[in-house]
């Protein structure tokens, strides 16, 4: 891991219990205070990840389109798949944040604003197609899948391939969006995005985060979340120097 990278893009959490040291101090405080006093009280555990990657991903041609004919999606990072074998496991909160820039320049204006932005990342969840998957699927996919692919619906079958498929949401949804790079702004820059199970997304600028709907509510057991470096038109590129994703959840 670059540690400079590292200062560069920290995780959002300075702390990220996990599922073992979250039941160790819930049966503490269990044997102190009523159960139904403990488990507020008690912090709940994380799965978290991240890549320290630099990584270019030039929108590419395609005949067979109509209009706009340049795109790409790259799956840059997954996690571990969330726990199983649990009386109850619900995700309550999930941090993105990205570290990345566009091409630096842009014909049609938009410059350092979000305006006019065709770089940006999207996330999916990804179920098991077998519970004995393939020793593979344990592997992060972003070492397995190092093809791109024009948007994210065509990795549909090379992900099969690897034993996993998209958890869809409301109108066959595979894909949501998280972030945009500002335009024309060949800096790196951080971005960061916090989606809150039953909570809506406060959103400043529509055309500068996506607000996660219903994505937590489909996170379950056995699924991982993957992040897909995305970028559309004629000489557009994301560069994508680091990612983490941060996943809090509640459990019995």
């Amino acid at each position: 891991m670059d540690q400079e990278t590292t200062n560069l893009l920290p995780y959002s959490q300075t702390s990220h219990p996990t599922l073992a040291a979250a039941r160790e101090t819930r049966q503490i405080l269990a044997h102190a205070l009523l159960p139904e006093l403990a488990r507020p009280i008690a912090y709940k555990p994380w799965l978290v990840k991240r890549r320290d990657d630099e990584q270019e991903h030039r929108a590419g041609f395609s005949r067979q389109r109509i209009g706009d004919s340049y795109s790409i999606a790259a799956l840059y990072l997954s996690t571990e798949r969330i726990p199983t074998g649990l009386a109850m496991m619900a995700p309550q909160r999930i941090i993105f944040q990205t570290r990345a820039a566009d091409q630096g320049w842009a014909t049609f204006g938009g410059d350092g604003t979000f305006d006019n932005s065709h770089t940006w990342f999207e996330a999916s969840i990804l179920r098991p197609l077998d519970s004995r998957a393939p020793n593979e699927a344990d592997t992060p996919l972003e070492d397995v899948l190092q093809d791109t692919w024009w948007d994210v619906s065509r990795a549909r079958n090379d992900l099969m391939a690897h034993g996993w498929d998209f958890v869809e949401g409301a109108d066959e949804r595979i894909a949501w969006r998280v972030c945009n790079n500002l335009t024309a702004t060949g800096d790196y820059r951080n971005y960061k995005v916090e989606w809150t199970r039953g909570v809506e997304t406060n959103v400043e600028d529509e055309r500068a985060v996506g607000r996660g709907e219903g994505f937590l509510e489909l996170l379950q057991p056995g699924c991982i979340v993957v992040l897909w470096a995305r970028a559309e038109q004629l000489n557009w590129v994301n560069h994508v120097a680091a990612a983490t994703i941060e996943i809090e959840y509640d459990f019995l």
